[in-house]
């Protein structure tokens, strides 16, 4: 290359550099620390209790059901279970659900009866706090005794629906209640 062509990129190449600084913008700025501190996450659990309340268990109406194995329930009944737990539940804000778990009434067999039962039988879970009945279990300091009762209902539809139901039998070995938060 010649010099005159050398010469021309260099200064091409001096005139884009100060071309880039000229657009450069200078401002000030500063920074100052914000107080803080340690976050620390809550907890949720639920326990049986050591000493299990006489009120527990399976009821028809208010009839204890002494063994759930042998019951036989019908159209248009509810049963309730009841069970006493002790539950920790910490966080600002935190609120929880009871409920069951999915598999909790399964049918016992692969028969037309028991697939007919476990599709009747609806479920439902509620909470007493302190006495008060509610949907849902709020933080507390400490360890707080809950109750929760869950209604199954074998609802009463049409003769047709219900005779399908006939002798069906429901698997409650997997019937866990849950807290779930909200």
């Amino acid at each position: 290359m010649n010099k005159l062509i050398k010469g021309a990129i260099a200064a091409a190449v001096g005139i884009a550099l100060l071309m880039g600084g000229a657009t450069t913008l200078a401002f000030w700025n500063d920074s100052a620390n914000v107080p803080g501190g340690t976050i620390s996450a809550g907890t949720l659990t639920i326990a049986v209790p050591g000493t299990i309340p006489a009120t527990d268990g399976w009821k028809s109406g208010s009839t204890a059901i002494a063994n759930i194995s042998n019951y036989r329930i019908i159209p248009g009944e509810t049963i309730t279970y009841t069970k006493t737990f002790s539950v920790t539940a910490t966080g600002d804000k935190l609120t929880a659900a009871a409920g069951l778990t999915g598999g909790a009434i399964t049918a016992a067999s692969a028969s037309a009866a028991d697939g007919a039962l476990a599709g009747y039988l609806t479920k439902t879970a509620t909470f007493t706090v302190g006495g008060v009945s509610t949907s849902t279990v709020n933080a507390a300091a400490g360890t707080q005794t809950v109750v929760v009762t869950t209604t199954l209902t074998f609802p009463n539809a049409t003769a047709a629906n219900d005779n399908l139901a006939k002798l069906g039998s429901v698997n409650l070995a997997a019937f866990t209640i849950t807290l779930t938060q909200n």
